[in-house]
């Protein structure tokens, strides 16, 4: 598969059971615990696609996905949120995940975005 995943979330657990099944599909992920690492590690791997929760401590996601994308508007980014979060098109992300997500969805929207970023 082409392209590295970013995964930004407080819950550590949540972080490592969605590498655990990206990392199954043959996915390459990093992971972050605030957005400051974040910015790090987008800096150092140049990952295609962002997962990123919408509440990261005491930061907002979809602030963070503002400012991402408008650094680089190419960066496909899914908002990930156990609230219902319709306004999340106005952050500027490409798609939203309910929390807690079903595997086979967060697959099936992975995928989607990755194939959008390589058009």
């Amino acid at each position: 598969m082409s392209g590295k995943i970013l995964l930004v979330d407080d819950n550590t657990d949540l972080l490592m059971i969605t590498q655990i099944i990206l990392k199954g599909q043959g996915y390459d992920t990093v992971l972050a615990r605030s957005v400051e690492e974040a910015e790090r590690k987008i800096r150092i791997h140049d990952p295609s696609l962002v997962l990123l929760d919408v509440k990261i401590g005491d930061d907002d996601g979809r602030v963070f996905c503002k400012r991402l994308k408008k650094y680089d508007s190419t960066l496909r980014i899914i908002l990930m949120s156990g609230d219902d979060c319709l306004e999340y098109r106005a952050s500027a992300a490409d798609d939203f995940l309910p929390k807690p997500f079903d595997f086979n969805e967060l697959l099936s929207k992975v995928q989607n975005q990755l194939v959008a970023e390589a058009i």
